[in-house]
C-alpha cells in the first residue's frame, strides 16, 4: 500500500522521518488496517472485496472512490484543496497540513 501513496524511497524517507506515526497512518500506509482485503487474509471477513463493489479488491478503493466514504472524502478535499486520489497521494503526504488532515 505504501508504494501506492509514496512511490519513491527518497520521498518516503523525507516524509516519514518528520511524521508523527499514528496507528491509523501506519495502517493506511501498510494496508494492514480495517481493509477487507487484509481482514480476509486472517479469516476475519468473508470476502476480500470492497463492500461498495464486489469486483473491487484494492485497498485504495476505500481511500479514493468508495461511495461509503464520499461525504468524508469530499469534506477533506474541500479542506485541503486537493482531490484524494492515487496521483495526489504524494502531494498530500508531503505537505504537513494536508497530511495531518488526511
Amino acid at each position: 500500500m505504501c508504494h501506492q501513496i509514496i512511490n519513491r524511497v527518497e520521498q518516503a524517507y523525507r516524509v516519514l522521518r518528520k511524521t508523527e506515526m499514528t496507528s491509523h497512518l501506519a495502517q493506511t500506509l501498510t494496508g494492514h488496517g480495517g481493509f477487507s482485503q487484509y481482514l480476509h487474509r486472517f479469516k476475519l471477513k468473508d470476502s476480500p472485496y470492497c463492500a461498495c463493489d464486489p469486483t473491487k479488491i484494492r485497498t485504495c478503493c476505500t481511500l479514493e472512490e468508495c461511495p461509503m466514504f464520499l461525504r468524508e472524502r469530499v469534506a477533506l478535499e474541500t479542506e485541503i484543496g486537493v482531490i484524494v486520489g492515487r496521483r495526489e497521494f504524494p502531494t498530500i503526504v508531503e505537505d504537513d497540513h494536508k497530511r495531518a488532515k488526511f
